[in-house]
């Protein structure tokens, strides 16, 4: 279980410093001659009635998580989130979209009579398809934890790492719901590192 944490954490740090580069790529205006062509009406109508077409502007909504028993005390999540999609996004022929975004969250973290905030921001890897109700989000936030120590569960640190990964339905054009599952660590910095895992099920609006 050490050496599974260990490489978790580590493995946080990579992936964290690889999509914040891409983030970072995806902010930087095209240079003037390599935009891609403007879509034809038909496009743009066609665009308009799929529901993962994933040129949302942002979405916002609630998550609630619960942990799961590898920790000392029993843990809940009520989390607020705000999602803002940046320009950029690759769409192959073959229908797939890989599309960016950055994420902001602010939860309370509860367990064994404390309640802390639970605050990140980070940058998102998105997978959809078009003509799919289902996407797939990746990603890892640096996050500030206002309590660490909750009864006899010692997080360590106020800095803490938020590697998430979940599913979503889009039913409608608007609403989204899916699950989220988190693995919340320090990645090391300080001991002990026993890290936090939540499953979250969430729900959100999208403006277009």
């Amino acid at each position: 279980m050490a050496a599974l944490n260990l490489l978790i954490s580590r493995s946080a740090w990579i992936v964290y410093l690889l999509l914040f580069g891409i983030a970072v790529g995806a902010a930087t205006p095209v240079p003037a001659g390599t935009e891609a062509e403007a879509p034809d009406a038909t496009q743009v109508q066609n665009s308009h009635q799929d529901n993962t077409t994933y040129r949302e502007k942002f979405d916002t909504g609630f998550r609630y998580g619960v942990g799961d028993h590898r920790n000392e005390e029993y843990f809940r999540k009520y989390e607020f989130f705000f999602n803002w999609y940046l320009p950029w996004a690759w769409r192959p022929k073959s229908g797939w979209i890989l599309a960016s975004r950055l994420d902001f969250t602010g939860a309370a973290l509860s367990a064994a009579g404390t309640t802390g905030f639970l605050g990140s921001v980070g940058p998102t890897l998105a997978v959809r398809k078009t003509g799919w109700i289902v996407g797939v989000d990746l990603g890892i936030s640096p996050a500030f934890l206002s309590h660490d120590r909750y009864g006899d569960e010692d997080l360590s640190g106020h800095i803490q790492f938020v590697t998430h990964g979940g599913i979503s339905l889009f039913p409608i054009r608007n609403l989204s719901i899916g699950y989220e599952f988190q693995h919340i660590s320090n990645a090391d910095i300080q001991q002990p590192n026993p890290g936090l895992n939540m499953h979250n099920i969430e729900i959100s609006y999208r403006i277009w």
